[in-house]
C-alpha cells in the first residue's frame, strides 16, 4: 500500500485528517474484512474481486456511507506439481 500522509494541526484540540485514494481505501477496507473472516489477503488463492462505495441521503441533512468488499478464496485444488 502506498504511503498515507497525515497532517496534523494544533490550537486549542489536534486535529488528524487523511485523504485516501482508492487503492488505499481497497487495502484498509479489505483488511478489516479479511481479518474478520480470518482470511491471509497475502495468500496465493486470495484475491479481492470489488470494492464499492456508496452514499445514501437519509433526510436533508444526513448522508450515510457504505463499503461493499468482496474477498474470493479460491478452494479449487491445484494439480500436482503445479507451482
Amino acid at each position: 500500500m502506498s504511503v498515507l500522509t497525515v497532517h496534523e494541526s494544533s490550537v486549542d484540540e489536534k486535529r488528524y485528517r487523511a485523504v485516501l485514494d482508492e487503492t488505499q481505501l481497497l487495502g484498509v477496507v479489505a483488511a478489516v474484512v479479511a481479518a474478520q473472516a480470518g482470511v491471509d489477503l497475502e495468500a496465493p488463492n486470495v484475491s479481492i474481486r470489488t470494492l464499492h462505495v456508496s452514499a445514501r441521503s437519509g433526510g436533508l441533512t444526513t448522508t450515510k456511507y457504505e463499503a461493499v468488499c468482496e474477498i474470493v478464496v479460491d478452494q479449487r485444488a491445484k494439480p500436482e506439481g503445479a507451482a
